[in-house]
Formats: structure tokens, sequence, C-alpha cells
């Protein structure tokens, strides 16, 4: 049987045209975030932000006096490279278990600030107001959890590769929950302040962050 010249071209349109939409319905779908054993990050789970480089690079996130002293407590990372830091949650604006690349997400210490010798507030990671003596924007705690908006939007964070090594991520600070809303785009990278090495934000021509993911739960395995 003869196939015509035109069926055969209707065949390869129907077929290029499947194939395209077929690519784009992947890559509209963030790949979802690894952590140094090479599973994907759970929303359920808990993590270590930890330097991606070893030795002089440090160690992990933890909390620190504010620059005021005491409250707010902000976001440090630790000098050594033995210390994992403080473990945290990250969660998604859209409440998915699997957390991927490039998606807002709330990250949360999980830690109680509360009581006569803390700071009553949140262990949730925001941006502070602008530091006008230091010229700079720190990362503090005392976010909000959730409600992804205008009202929130310096709560929100996400993770982007960065350099050639699966699982090597960089902090970043471009919410994308108020698409209409101004609003700061920076990576997160480190400052020196009062010998502490504090997270703020920093311009492109300064250094990220380089961090991987320490799963700090154990995996519930079937039996």
């Amino acid at each position: 049987m003869k196939i015509s010249l035109a069926t055969t071209l209707s065949f390869l349109i129907l077929a290029l045209g499947s194939n395209s939409l077929l690519v784009l319905g992947t890559s509209s779908v963030p790949e979802p975030l690894l952590d140094v054993n090479g599973n994907k990050v759970e929303s359920t789970l808990q993590y270590y932000i930890v330097s991606a480089i070893w030795g002089a690079g440090g160690g992990g996130v933890s909390l620190h006096g504010g620059r005021n002293g005491y409250c707010p407590l902000d976001v440090i990372q630790l000098p050594s490279d033995m210390q994992n830091g403080i473990k945290l949650t990250l969660s998604p604006y859209n409440n998915s278990t699997i957390v991927r690349e490039s998606t807002d997400l709330n990250l949360r210490f999980s830690v109680l600030l509360s009581g006569r010798d803390c700071c009553n507030e949140q262990p949730l990671w925001k941006v502070d107001n602008y530091d006008a003596a230091s010229g700079k924007w720190f990362i503090t705690t005392g976010g909000l959890d959730g409600h992804p908006g205008a009202e929130t939007l310096l709560n929100w964070f996400k993770l982007e590769k960065i350099g050639n090594f699966p699982g090597t991520y960089k902090i970043v600070h471009c919410p994308s929950v108020c698409e209409s809303c101004v609003k700061l785009c920076n990576n997160v990278g480190r400052s020196f302040e009062d010998g502490v090495r504090r997270l703020v934000l920093v311009r492109d021509d300064e250094p990220a962050f380089p961090v991987v993911l320490i799963p700090a739960t154990e995996r519930s395995t079937s039996v």
C-alpha cells in the first residue's frame, strides 16, 4: 500500500508537535532538590544547610544574637566545618512534599525561641529591614509561616543550582509569590560582622554562599 506525501507529512507534524509538548511539559517542572546522598529533599524531613566547601569554607547555618546584641536573632554560618549547625525544614509555598529548585520556600529552624532567656519569635528566616549603618540586608528570624503574598514577601527563599557538582546550591531571595510586588532579587552570601559570619543579601559581583543539604532525619523504610 502506498502512502501519500501529504499523509507522511501529517504524521511527521503530529509526531513533532507531540514531542514538543512533552519537552515543554517536562521543562516546566523544576528539578527536585537533592541531599548529599542523592535523595530527593522532602518538606517532612529535617536537614542541615552546610557549606559546600570543606575546610576554610566553614560549617553549617545557625543562630546568633542580633546586631543590637540580642533580638531578633540573625542567621549565621558557623566557622568550623565540623559544625553542622541547627537543623531546619524547607517548606514550599504550594505545600508540596517534594522540594524543588527555584521554588519559593520557608526556611525554619527546628528550635523553639521562647522563654525568659530567648527571643519570643518564630525561628523562620526572613530578610531584615535595610541596615543603613552597614549598607546591608541581613537574614534574620521572626518570619511568618506560609501565607504567600505581599505581606510575607521577605520570608521566601529559593535554592538554585551552582557549580557543576550535583546537589550543590545557592540560596536566593527573589520571591515569585507576588508577581506585581516591588521586590529584592539577590543571592544570599556572607558578611563578617563583629567576628561573625552573618548571612546577607549580596550584589551580583559578590560571591554567593554555596551549600549542600545534609539529612538530619532518618528516612522511613518500607518493610
